[in-house]
């Protein structure tokens, strides 16, 4: 009943008809105005994200690029670290060798001193 009421109403009364169609077409020119903020928003948001993106992959680059540096500088150092400890390992074995020797020579020498 109140709609046929309304209806009768809005077309009984121009000027109400007019103020409906204003309020209406304000409320849709809001409406987009909303939704044009809304787009801007979000268009400033997908800009963030792919920056980010971008920034992340940079940085998996030069981590990258870091890692493997170190690991040949540690490749590097580790080789030059064993073949060091190999020649310490020489250069002892050559002093045991010596060193055993002078021994040898110094027993021998204070035993023909004993047997004199």
């Amino acid at each position: 009943h109140s709609r046929a009421r309304d209806v009768r109403s809005r077309t009984m009364n121009p000027a109400l008809e007019e103020d409906e169609d204003a309020a209406e077409k304000f409320s849709l020119e809001l409406e987009m105005k909303q939704l044009g903020e809304l787009q801007e928003s979000r268009n400033e948001l997908l800009s963030r994200v792919s920056n980010l993106k971008r920034d992340l992959q940079d940085w998996r680059f030069k981590l990258d690029n870091q890692v493997k540096s170190y690991r040949s500088e540690l490749g590097d150092l580790r080789k030059t670290l064993n073949t060091e400890v190999g020649a310490l390992r020489k250069e002892f074995q050559d002093l045991r060798a010596t060193l055993k020797q002078q021994l040898e020579t110094t027993a021998a020498i204070a035993g023909e001193g004993d047997g004199n």
